[in-house]
């Protein structure tokens, strides 16, 4: 019999795989849909999706009593607001691979939230390789070099910077919610991620040409709506009820290594002899935090 930490491990390496590809496919859709408008629409789908879902698993009902208003006003605007206009952000100013080698310092960033949050305790080796996560990244952001798929790399390395911080932030929350009905949570947290990105989107949209995606564009945003939000995320809050937030953190060691592998062989991306040294550093870093 499967035990709950294999079906959790087995469910983890599928979510990373699918958000490792998320990069290629975030680079190819914001080129078309604003980055505000896209994370918004993103989830805003993906509401819709579990919303009807929720309600017959008890809806609000099902949420542990206080109602946990303000952890899911947490999650709602770290790990969907604030995460993914930055993570578009980064992905429009930088290329998909930098994005990618730079998320090797997420296992290091839910570490030290982990630590700050849920009093948890990391070894020595976690803590040489989140100096060496840092120390990797920061090569990676300052080795950056402008082309047409990176125009400001600087930027976009700040940007993923942002993203990373509210990611971690967001893991320690959602592990305080875990012995909630997922489908539910990651639903009310959705909903309230996007009814927080529809001002900003409204305002992007009103300074800036009204946008007219192609196919591919509307297909990848209901891939990150359906595949890469509504269900990684459940099957991401089921693992964390299983494992600890820095062993799930360091199961995000999959991400960077897709991510690159698919720019480089779907966009053809290259990277400089800076931003590789970096990204072995930090990859390095990462599997010593793991």
């Amino acid at each position: 019999m499967i035990s709950n930490r294999s079906t959790a491990l087995a469910s983890l390496i599928a979510v990373m795989l699918v958000w490792g590809s998320t990069f290629v496919i975030t680079k190819a859709a914001v080129s078309e849909i604003p980055p505000i408008t896209l994370s918004a629409l993103r989830f805003l789908i993906a509401a819709v999706a579990l919303i009807p879902i929720a309600a017959t698993r008890g809806g609000f009902r099902s949420l542990p009593c206080p109602f946990p208003l303000p952890a899911l006003l947490l999650m709602g605007f770290t790990g969907i607001a604030l995460f993914h206009v930055g993570f578009n952000y980064a992905l429009l100013y930088g290329s998909a691979s930098q994005g990618a080698l730079m998320f090797a310092l997420v296992p290091a960033a839910v570490v030290v939230a982990a630590v700050i949050g849920l009093k948890e305790t990391p070894s020595r080796r976690r803590v040489a390789g989140i100096a060496l996560s840092v120390c990797g990244v920061a090569l990676v952001a300052l080795t950056g070099e402008r082309d047409c798929a990176s125009p400001q790399p600087l930027l976009g390395a700040l940007w993923m910077l942002g993203a990373i911080v509210a990611w971690a932030i967001y893991t320690v929350i959602a592990k305080r919610l875990t012995d909630a009905d997922q489908i539910v949570v990651v639903a009310c947290a959705s909903a309230i991620g996007a009814v927080m990105q529809m001002p900003l989107a409204a305002f992007e949209l009103m300074h800036a040409p009204w946008p007219s995606p192609s196919l591919q564009a509307w297909l990848a945003a209901l891939f990150l709506a359906i595949v890469a939000s509504a269900i990684a995320f459940v099957l991401y809050s089921r693992a964390l009820r299983e494992l600890d937030a820095s062993v799930v953190g360091a199961f995000i060691n999959l991400d960077p290594i897709v991510g690159v592998l698919t720019a480089v062989v779907i966009l053809g991306e290259t990277l400089g002899v800076g931003q590789a040294v970096g990204g072995v550093i930090a990859l390095a870093g990462m599997w010593l935090a793991s």
